[in-house]
């Protein structure tokens, strides 16, 4: 016992030297991984605080170092939390393509996304939202007078760095929360505004505009009524103080795009838009169930937000999950590959989207997306048509 304590020790002191042979050679002779010094911290702890200790890092993920060991007390947090703290770009990007949970909360209830924005570090703010968002891109918000708008519009909108990603929790067992973060540019790790989308009202853009916008009303901030003292207070003072709601309005990057539009709105309630799946949807199976896996809606227009949670509704296809047809449809050629249907994820693909073209299902749930007017499990264009292949 006491000399496998003493090569779990010497292995943890390698990793301070980054001296990668021993350390694969001491594992080789049943080192443990997972030893803990007297401050609290894991051998891949440890390589997570230095920047030329990357190779350390790397090589004790792949001999199985724990991604998600949590230590409290000094040290608190995970691996993840000690480099983005650090401001270890390369470090973190390492922590999640191997499954590190971005979510996880340390002793001061923050995630690593929130340690690496207050400690001013954007290349790593940009890494984690990158994996972990439902969407991204860079939109309009207006501001100013709303009379204003319509004498010059272009005047009262500014360019904003907008990202849609889910919220840490103590219970993983519930329901992702998502959060509409506003940012005045890429160089920012501080966001300009940060809503709780679980929290406020989507007032979606009629497709009719020339430039539609939509808007966001948070309604988490308090309401109280102005108290009448001995002075009188105006009919106008007393409204000014009552309504005390945020509210952002958006357009699309460029004029006219609804395409990106309707993909916020999408990112919203819980769908991720088809260009950038979340590589954290994909990754985290064994975090993420079936009750809080974000699913197609029936309908956008219906209330999802119950005791402070999203509740993503279910529809018919129950088995219907949207990280994966845009996680796997890019990588195919339609029609060979693996030839699964991306939405049933069993049968064979053999129908045709029509006119897109894709062919990304089998002819039962292609239909059933056709019928609900989902659009394209692939593009999400508008399917006038679901014709079965044959193949000869």
């Amino acid at each position: 016992m006491g000399q496998q304590q003493s090569n779990d020790e010497l292995l943890f002191q390698q990793v301070s030297h980054s001296d990668i042979d021993s350390i694969k050679s001491l594992r080789h002779e049943g080192a443990g991984l997972e030893w803990v010094d007297t401050e609290g911290r894991t051998p891949l702890i440890l390589a997570c605080t230095k920047s030329d200790l990357y190779d350390a890092a790397k090589t004790l993920v792949d001999l199985g170092s724990n991604v998600n060991a949590y230590r409290s007390g000094f040290n608190a947090g995970t691996p993840l939390h000690h480099a983005a703290n650090r401001g270890l770009e390369n470090t973190v990007k390492l922590l999640l393509s191997h499954g590190a949970n971005p979510l996880v909360l340390n002793d001061d209830f923050q995630t690593p996304l929130e340690v690496a924005r207050a400690k001013g570090y954007n290349n790593v703010v940009r890494a984690i939202e990158s994996h972990i968002c439902l969407f991204s891109g860079w939109m309009r918000e207006f501001y100013g007078p709303r009379f204003l708008e319509f004498l010059a519009p272009e005047l009262l909108s500014r360019r904003v760095w907008v990202v849609i990603v889910p919220t840490g929790s103590r219970d993983p067992t519930k329901p992702f929360k998502l959060e509409l973060v506003v940012y005045a540019s890429l160089e920012d790790a501080q966001p300009r505004m940060v809503m709780p989308l679980w929290k406020a009202k989507l007032e979606e853009p009629k497709q009719d505009q020339s430039d539609a916008s939509v808007m966001i009303v948070d309604n988490s901030t308090s309401r109280k009524r102005a108290r009448r003292g001995k002075g009188y207070i105006s009919h106008g003072r007393r409204w000014v103080q009552v309504d005390r709601q945020i509210r952002l309005k958006l357009a699309a990057a460029t004029k006219g795009d609804m395409k990106q539009l309707n993909w916020f709105c999408e990112a919203c309630q819980g769908i991720p838009q088809p260009m950038n799946p979340p590589m954290f949807l994909k990754t985290y199976e064994n975090i993420i169930s079936d009750e809080f896996t974000p699913s197609v809606h029936p309908s956008r227009d219906e209330e999802a937000v119950e005791d402070g949670y999203i509740d993503y509704p279910s529809v018919d296809m129950a088995h219907v999950d949207i990280s994966l047809p845009y996680a796997n449809c890019e990588e195919k050629e339609y029609g060979g590959g693996s030839g699964v249907c991306v939405v049933c994820v069993d049968a064979s693909c053999e129908a045709v989207c029509v006119p897109c073209g894709h062919v990304a299902g089998c002819i039962s749930c292609l239909k059933e997306v056709k019928d609900k007017k989902m659009g394209c499990p692939v593009c999400r264009s508008k399917i006038d048509q679901v014709i079965k292949l044959y193949h000869v």
